[in-house]
């Protein structure tokens, strides 16, 4: 269980959050939906410690994260994260990208399975710039298979892809969900938020 209580986020002098509070579920896929500005990647970002809070509390499962410790274990264990820009670097294989994860990993799912679950099992000593976009979201989200957590956050995942790749990206996305990872996920894309249980208007 996430919770967010009495949030204040001041960012270059504009205040985009002021006593935000709100509780995501174990299980749920919840999408952060609102007008550009509004501060949807920066509530993901605070959300997964990647940005501070300038008042307020987030809660895992009733706790705070307090220490370096605690966050590190935060990033190796808890969260995974997909990002519209892919996060891969494009001089290397998918598998040489994928090793990274297996490498931490304690999920117990091999490279070559992780693939074959988003469609990519033949794409294993492929660099990543010969990939399409839709091709290199999928890698991203082959990440998430091989890595043992439990919260994915996922910023504008279909931001940068056609209807095609959009539709298999948030297909994945409902698998993961389905095995019961929670989804907090950003999108201005009408079809996506229909996909989600829930939405979160900010």
């Amino acid at each position: 269980m996430i919770e967010g209580i009495d949030i204040r986020k001041n960012f270059d002098g504009k205040e985009l959050f002021n006593g935000l509070s709100f509780r995501i579920d174990d299980g749920e896929f919840v999408c952060f939906s609102g007008e550009s500005g509004k501060g949807k990647t920066t509530l993901l970002n605070i959300i997964g410690m990647i940005e501070p809070l300038s008042s307020g509390e987030i809660l895992f499962d009733g706790a705070k994260i307090r220490t370096n410790k605690d966050r590190l274990d935060f990033f190796r264990v808890k969260a995974g994260f997909v990002f519209q820009n892919f996060a891969l670097v494009e001089g290397k294989t998918v598998e040489q990208n994928l090793a990274f994860v297996r490498k931490s990993s304690r999920s117990g799912v091999s490279i070559e399975d992780a693939l074959a679950s988003v469609g990519l099992a033949g794409k294993l000593k492929s660099k990543v710039y010969t990939l399409s976009g839709g091709e290199q979201q999928r890698v991203s989200l082959a990440r998430l298979f091989i890595k043992k957590c439990d919260v994915i956050l996922a910023d504008e995942p279909t931001g940068s892809l056609d209807s095609r790749n959009a539709q298999a990206v948030i297909g994945i996305l409902k698998t993961l969900n389905e095995q019961g990872k929670t989804i907090i996920l950003v999108t201005h894309d009408e079809s996506v938020k229909r996909v989600c249980g829930r939405i979160i208007e900010l």
